[in-house]
């Protein structure tokens, strides 16, 4: 998949969503719409470490609140490791994104003095 398409099918996304982009650059597509998105997408795990079971009183209730934190622990570890690779590669995503939009806004400003020259 080439920037093309994938800036098609985010236009196409967005389209869908009702929002209409048809005026703007690509560079303000991004920058108003995709790069909010993926840095909201960066951190996936925090969801996992926000649950906390209830504490409850008593001899049963300790020993239930006890096993369901096991129980928690258990899936945080297994949700965790795929979660950490989605969530590095998000982040170097964005960042990528980022650079390559500043990059991309520098070398046009230079392409404009040139020809104002």
């Amino acid at each position: 998949m080439n920037s093309k398409d994938l800036l098609q099918k985010a236009e196409d996304y967005l389209a869908n969503e009702g929002v209409d982009v048809s005026g703007k650059s690509d560079s303000e597509t991004l920058k108003e719409y995709i790069l909010p998105a993926m840095e909201s997408s960066k951190d996936v795990l925090s969801a996992i470490y926000a649950f906390q079971s209830r504490g409850r009183a008593g001899f049963l209730g300790k020993i239930k609140t006890f096993v369901q934190r096991k129980i928690i622990f258990t899936v945080i570890n297994v949700i965790e490791k795929q979660s950490m690779r989605q969530q590095k590669f998000n982040e170097l995503t964005y960042r990528a994104v980022e650079k390559l939009i500043a990059e991309n806004e520098s070398l046009k400003k230079e392409l404009e003095d040139l020809k104002n020259k």
